[in-house]
C-alpha cells in the first residue's frame, strides 16, 4: 500500500471487516475456534497480499483487501471442513474435474 507506516489505512480495515462480516454471516456455522481461525487467516492474507492484488488487478487497495479477505476466508473454511470430513474434499475435487 502507499501508506509508509507499519499500519494499514482505515479504508483497508473497513474493507477487511465488512468482507469478514458478510462472509461469516452468509456461510454455514462453524465452531468459535474455526471462525477465529478463518478470521486470522483472512486478515493475515489481506495484510500480506493486498498490495500485489491491487497492482495485478488494477483496483483500489480497499477493493483488493476485500477480494483477498473473502478468498482467504473461503479457502480456509473449505480446508477446515475437509479436515472434519474428507469426503467433502473428495466430492469437491470430483466436481471441479468435470
Amino acid at each position: 500500500m502507499t501508506d509508509p507506516s507499519s499500519f494499514r489505512s482505515p479504508e483497508f480495515w473497513v474493507a477487511v471487516a465488512i468482507a469478514l462480516i458478510v462472509k461469516i454471516k452468509t456461510t454455514a456455522q462453524l465452531g468459535p475456534v474455526k471462525v477465529i481461525t478463518t478470521i486470522v487467516v483472512a486478515v493475515g492474507a489481506a495484510w500480506v497480499a493486498t498490495d500485489y492484488t491491487a497492482e495485478v488487478l488494477g483496483v483500489p487497495e480497499p477493493v483488493a483487501a476485500a477480494i483477498v479477505t473473502l478468498t482467504a476466508e473461503g479457502a480456509m473454511r473449505w480446508l477446515l471442513m475437509a479436515v472434519d470430513n474428507p469426503k467433502n474434499a473428495i466430492d469437491l475435487w470430483k466436481h471441479w474435474r468435470r
